[in-house]
């Protein structure tokens, strides 16, 4: 019964695994940012360059 309290208590006491969850918890996070801010500029550059394709060319805007 001891030794399993005195593994339970190095086992709440290692730090390590949840500092490596939490960076790859930060790094999805950031990603997601990323991927949305990508997504939304996109989509509002299509726009503005259709917008200046159909007011410049003759119908040939893709």
């Amino acid at each position: 019964m001891k030794q399993l309290l005195i593994a339970t208590r190095n086992f709440l006491g290692e730090e390590e695994g949840v500092t490596a969850l939490e960076y790859g918890l930060f790094a999805a996070l950031i990603a997601a940012v990323i991927i949305g801010t990508v997504t939304t500029i996109g989509t509002t550059l299509e726009t503005v360059f259709k917008n200046i394709c159909n007011k410049l060319s003759t119908g040939a805007c893709p």
